[in-house]
């Protein structure tokens, strides 16, 4: 029996079967398109999660969960959601501005495109928890000059065609698309458990040195903030980020949940034995790993990785 609401946004859905392996695709007007097994339904049916926990969710689905390379989620994964959006919990609304004009920018084929949002169903897309908190982004923006609204008359009733971006707001764009771009700086997101020091010395360390980066990771620095204070600071200054999961630290998780929400490229590595026994989390095994053997094995990689794909 297929679902006819979506367990995280309540939204109604359209779903099937595949009968191979008995879950179900679902098409969700505001988590966008993924794929969920029975046993998760099933778990979700009891499981305490916060609702503020399900639409965030709802918005990682949104962002990260496409017809081509859908998420699928599976019952001993769902406890793992407060982990999943806690990046998101501490999204300012700064954050959430830019995400908007990239949502608006990336969907404008051309300068004048006018782009729909429906503030019932895309508030997710932007990680905003209501309907109010997008509609009220968009008349701060409309306020800035940063977006125009359309609209034309139908039968006496004015009819919202969408928005597009002002001049100035191709310009702030075009400056989210260029994150850091004169950044030396490389944030490493990794345990800081002392058996995992020769990884960043002998490897990531040296790796980003020859392709003129400078790593930074925070046990390393001097500073009075509070680290998570400083980790986002880090974060925010950096051009990209290299985050190793070898021994599946929550921190890496976060802080590189935190790097791709604001738009930066994140570095993914993790010990192969332990992709090979399928440690990794189910939200980033789609993505592309270093997968490494030695530390000799993950510094030429590293090398190889960075001159090849950062610009």
């Amino acid at each position: 029996m297929t679902i006819q609401k979506c367990p995280f946004c309540d939204s109604s859905v359209t779903a099937r079967n595949v009968p191979s392996n008995f879950n179900q695709i679902v098409t969700c007007p505001r988590c966008g398109v993924y794929h969920i097994t029975l046993e998760a339904l099933e778990y979700i049916s009891f499981a305490k999660l916060a609702n503020d926990d399900k639409i965030l969710f709802s918005g990682y689905l949104r962002n990260y969960s496409t017809e081509v390379s859908p998420i699928v989620i599976m019952s001993d994964q769902i406890s793992d959601i407060d982990r999943i959006v806690a990046p998101y919990k501490r999204m300012s609304v700064l954050d959430k501005i830019d995400r908007l004009i990239r949502y608006v920018g990336d969907h404008s084929k051309f300068i004048e495109d006018k782009v729909e949002i429906n503030c019932s169903n895309d508030f997710t897309a932007i990680f905003c928890k209501n309907t109010n908190e997008i509609q009220s982004l968009i008349n701060y923006l409309i306020e800035q000059k940063v977006i125009a609204i359309a609209r034309h008359t139908d039968i006496g009733e004015m009819i919202t065609l969408g928005y597009s971006l002002t001049v100035e707001g191709w310009q702030k764009y075009e400056k989210l698309l260029e994150i850091n771009p004169e950044s030396k700086k490389v944030f490493i997101a990794m345990s800081f458990d002392k058996q995992y020091d020769d990884l960043f010395d002998k490897a990531i360390l040296p790796a980003c040195d020859s392709c003129g980066f400078h790593a930074i990771r925070v046990d390393k620095t001097q500073h009075n903030e509070k680290i998570c204070d400083r980790i986002i600071a880090e974060i925010k200054q950096s051009r990209f980020v290299i985050a190793d999961f070898t021994g599946q630290n929550n921190g890496v998780y976060y802080e590189a949940g935190y790097a791709q929400g604001i738009g930066l490229d994140v570095v993914r590595c993790c010990k192969k034995e332990e992709i090979d026994d399928n440690k990794l989390h189910f939200d980033i095994r789609q993505y592309k790993h270093v997968a490494w053997e030695t530390i000799d094995d993950l510094r030429t990689q590293l090398i190889d990785f960075i001159e090849a794909n950062i610009k």
